[in-house]
């Protein structure tokens, strides 16, 4: 008798449409999780990257009721703008808890500690229009967390007055530079005078609409008075950082204490983790789909071929045999749908940067929301990703299989050979 495999191969050769469409479904299925998970993968390195970037402080003190970036915020990050430096997103989330400012003092005081700044994290309103504002303590700021990167003006020149650094996303929208006055208020219908010495840059534009001021302003704007909400410390040196978080730790009651290690691994992985899931999940969605359309193809070869298996049985194939041949047709059906599919994947993959980049200096780009994710996607295709996407493929369609071949098997052969 002829191999199963040469039969198989015979079977779907005479049905290429139908062998087609099969396919076709296993191999979008298999590129979408490929470019997915190869999605998810190069996010976590640039989630590392940019969770670091957000604060240059060694060490970060914040009220110890506030959610750990493990939960899913991100709170106890510096300010936006400095050297890449980016302020707490508790006032975006909703959580801004203080801490007495006292505690800079006390902190400072602790062997290890080269400086300490105080930071407050509010909202309020520039011109009318919303944005955050973080005061800081511009004397200990830069030396801390490396300060803003100023593209206009200058920084801070005299701590006492109503000085803003604006970021460069919020300048162009108010149509304001360095020099230009400002009105900055709780609300959107009052407000003091301000005067723009600076606007600072990081290459985000949800990072720059915000504006920095000083801490006693800060504190005034928001009725927080003698109240921060972060406290940036800098070690003598990076080999005693995690000997003064825990000496902060055991000082201080009622706070948490965040290395920038610790918080951009935590903050990564949880990020990492759940786009992981979030894009398997969508993938596997559109995997198995293509998987109930081999089903129903197989099913349909079956129905088609009865009088062929009651043929088969009645020249001596057994039951086994005849399962053997349809497994073996989609055995091939996931093979040719995963290699094609995982290729596929790989091309998209390869683009997909060039694509993202260049529709992120387009129209969605240049600012609004648009600009919060300027950049290109960045996937990575590693073996391992290869062989999932691999193995899934082949795994959907010998799956597929299963119960049609079980079905054609199971055929009485003399009511088979009756079937018109």
């Amino acid at each position: 008798m002829t191999s199963s495999w040469s039969m198989a191969f015979r079977s779907l050769a005479r049905r290429k449409t139908r062998t087609a469409l099969t396919v076709s479904g296993i191999i979008i299925g298999v590129a979408m999780i490929l470019v997915l998970l190869s999605l998810a993968a190069g996010t976590s390195g640039q989630a590392v990257s940019f969770i670091r970037n957000l604060s240059d402080a060694q060490i970060t003190v914040v009220n110890g009721t506030t959610a750990a970036p493990s939960t899913g915020g991100f709170s106890g990050f510096g300010g936006f703008g400095g050297g890449g430096n980016g302020s707490s997103f508790r006032s975006f989330f909703g959580s801004a808890n203080t801490v007495n400012a006292s505690l800079v003092n006390t902190i400072g005081n602790l062997s290890g500690v080269y400086e300490v700044s105080p930071s407050l994290s509010t909202t309020g309103y520039i011109d009318g229009s919303n944005a955050f504002l973080y005061g800081i303590d511009p004397s200990t700021y830069s030396t801390v967390t490396g300060g803003l990167t100023i593209i206009s003006g200058t920084n801070f020149q005299n701590i006492s007055g109503n000085q803003i650094i604006l970021g460069d996303t919020l300048a162009q929208d108010l149509g304001v530079s360095a020099g230009s006055t400002v009105t900055v208020g709780a609300n959107s219908t009052g407000g003091v005078s301000y005067t723009v010495v600076g606007i600072f840059s990081t290459g985000n534009t949800f990072e720059e609409r915000a504006g920095y001021i000083s801490l006693s302003n800060a504190q005034s704007l928001s009725g927080d008075s003698g109240l921060v909400s972060d406290i940036y410390v800098k070690a003598t040196t990076t080999n005693v950082v995690n000997l003064v978080a825990s000496e902060i730790s055991s000082e201080i009651s009622g706070v948490r204490v965040i290395t920038a290690d610790s918080a951009s691994s935590t903050a990564a992985s949880s990020l990492s983790g759940t786009l992981t899931t979030f894009f398997t999940v969508i993938g596997l969605v559109a995997l198995l789909a293509g998987g109930f359309g081999a089903i129903n193809t197989m099913m349909i070869s079956v129905s088609e071929r009865t009088r062929e298996v009651g043929t088969l049985r009645a020249i001596g194939a057994t039951k086994g045999q005849i399962m053997k041949i349809f497994m073996s047709e989609a055995f091939l059906i996931g093979l040719a749908g995963a290699v094609a599919g995982v290729f596929i994947g790989i091309i998209v993959s390869v683009l997909l940067p060039s694509l993202t980049g260049a529709a992120s200096s387009g129209r969605f780009g240049s600012g609004g929301f648009g600009g919060a994710f300027r950049g290109a996607l960045m996937p990575n295709v590693t073996p391992e990703i290869l062989g999932i996407s691999l193995l899934l493929g082949l795994f959907v369609g010998i799956l597929a299989g299963i119960y049609p071949a079980w079905r054609a098997a199971k055929m009485n052969p003399v009511e088979a050979l009756r079937h018109v």
